[in-house]
């Protein structure tokens, strides 16, 4: 692809990332359409898609926007590219569609561990790419997105021989920081280092991320849930990389070499402090009453993962029991807000 030239891409998830990245594709000047749900599409047929930045508000008139492939353009229903930024729990609902538009590649922007699997088992690793997003986006309304923190975009083939570079580029053009790796799995795992942060902890105890970090022994809960994931990794030979404007290997090494009353403050000011005024996702999905949460593709993958190869993983296995409970309407939330004590007691039964 040369700079500048337009390519045909369908980014298939109208939530606030699939929003962000096609309506700055869009505004680059590349042939994008939307896959969403018929009321995003509905939404957006009355008002414009509206990008709202600290620097400035972006407003995209002329993103054409469908419920199924053969509603998109003539031009789209081929894309050279589809991007999929459906939660973790839709990727398999999302197959029939993306079989339909049979792209030339697939690159996930998903979170979570898992995903890139389920598309290499359906669709084969020489069509599937992986992406990592670090840009923290809010979604006030289905037509408006803000953006709380400016991150970038990784990407890594899953399979040998993909050349990423024409898709890197496009990326690029349109506002986002791109960085490339080798190793899809380190990536991936170093971002749901980022995402399991202040996450669960706060859901299931529906308390402000501050509030988890005010709570030494909920610090200390979060650094053993890390610590977890850090000893999955290093027994599959995989390092924490430092994605676009998120220092994962750097956080890491704080993790692993700091006292607690060193790296502590450190974390409340990196994760309490760093997450733009949003809430969490996973708290939003409870309060939303979704019954799916991405935390099985968070802490529920890397308990199941450890557990594969022989580990233990009882902080992230506690955290998922709990909260999948909680999600499934087999645990009543009320029973945990606020109720560190009780939290911390049953994480620790997991032992």
């Amino acid at each position: 692809m040369r700079k500048g030239k337009s390519v045909s891409i369908v980014v298939v998830g109208g939530g606030a990332i699939g929003l962000l990245v096609a309506g700055q594709l869009v505004a680059a000047g590349q042939v994008v359409g939307l896959l969403a749900r018929a009321s995003t599409r509905e939404a957006l047929a009355a008002m414009p898609l509206t990008i709202v930045r600290a620097t400035g508000t972006t407003t995209v008139s002329n993103l054409p926007v469908a419920a199924a492939p053969t509603e998109l353009p003539a031009a789209l229903q081929r894309p050279e590219l589809a991007i999929l930024c459906v939660k973790g729990y839709d990727t398999a609902a999302a197959f029939d569609g993306l079989a339909a538009l049979a792209p030339r590649l697939i690159l996930t922007l998903q979170n979570g561990i898992g995903n890139e699997q389920q598309l290499i088992a359906r669709f084969g690793a020489a069509q599937v790419a992986s992406g990592a997003i670090t840009t923290s986006v809010d979604l006030a309304s289905p037509t408006r997105i803000v953006v709380t923190k400016v991150g970038g975009i990784g990407l890594a083939p899953t399979g040998p021989g993909a050349d990423l570079s024409p898709w890197a580029a496009a990326l690029a053009e349109a506002g986002f920081v791109v960085k490339q790796y080798p190793d899809y799995q380190a990536m991936k795992w170093s971002k749901a280092l980022l995402n399991m942060l202040g996450n669960a902890t706060a859901a299931i105890l529906d308390l402000s991320v501050a509030e988890v970090y005010a709570d030494r022994r909920l610090v200390a809960l979060e650094r053993r849930a890390y610590h977890e994931a850090l000893a999955v990794m290093d027994r599959q030979g995989w390092r924490p990389i430092n994605l676009p404007r998120y220092p994962a290997a750097l956080l890491s090494r704080a993790m692993r070499l700091l006292p607690p009353y060193l790296l502590d403050p450190l974390l409340r000011s990196r994760v309490a402090g760093g997450r733009g005024g949003k809430e969490p996702s996973l708290l939003r999905d409870l309060r939303a009453g979704r019954g799916r949460s991405e935390g099985e593709f968070i802490y529920g993958a890397i308990a199941a993962q450890a557990a594969a190869l022989g580990m233990a993983a009882p902080v992230n296995a506690g955290l998922w029991r709990v909260l999948g409970g909680i999600t499934r309407g087999e645990l009543r939330w009320d029973d945990y807000r606020g109720q560190s004590d009780r939290l911390l007691a049953e994480v620790e039964a997991q032992h």
